[in-house]
């Protein structure tokens, strides 16, 4: 496409407009688990002299085919034709965000990943030892979520028995008496 202009001393101007680049990659929404490879497309139909842009919260990371913060090394591009894969290795709860591809264009352009780490759960438990009571004697146990994404949910069961503990007076949150 060309357009003609026509300045104040009415000289004619030869301007190439250039059309706003498709993306061909899908936007994602991906459950991740701690500690894998995590990969965003970016790909577009033609990137003739546009320039790609990565952001992780409205937070630039890349510009082009350079990674803005380079004592980051978990985070790596990989470009193919038309466009690049933005790789995050070792993905871990830090990486959990909305990442944003765009073109540097004058049209707003741009592919959102939202990326969610799972994250295995750690539990301590109180007393940590084994308990040792009388019959008929009470016995309190707790146990206490440190660590897990999404948040899971705690039930007890006694050893060698299939179904939990009924919920009722005996059971709060994180603790019970048997």
């Amino acid at each position: 496409n060309y357009e003609y202009e026509f300045g104040e001393n009415q000289a004619r101007e030869e301007v190439f407009i250039t059309q706003t680049p498709e993306f061909l990659s899908q936007p994602l929404d991906l459950v991740v688990n701690e500690g894998h490879t995590v990969r965003l497309p970016c790909l577009v139909d033609r990137l003739d002299g546009f320039v790609l842009l990565w952001r992780k919260n409205n937070q630039i990371i890349s510009v082009g085919s350079q990674v803005i913060d380079k004592s980051n090394s978990k985070i790596q591009l990989d470009e193919v034709d038309n466009g690049n894969t933005l790789v995050i290795r070792q993905a871990d709860h830090t990486d959990e965000a909305e990442y944003i591809c765009s073109v540097s264009a004058y049209r707003k352009t741009e592919l959102k990943h939202n990326i969610r780490i799972r994250v295995q759960p750690v539990i301590t438990t109180s007393p940590q030892e084994p308990l040792l009571v009388n019959e008929g004697d009470p016995a309190t146990l707790s146990c206490q979520l440190q660590l897990g994404n999404p948040i899971p949910k705690l039930k007890w069961r006694k050893c060698r028995r299939r179904s939990f503990l009924p919920w009722g007076d005996k059971l709060s949150e994180n603790v019970t008496k048997v």
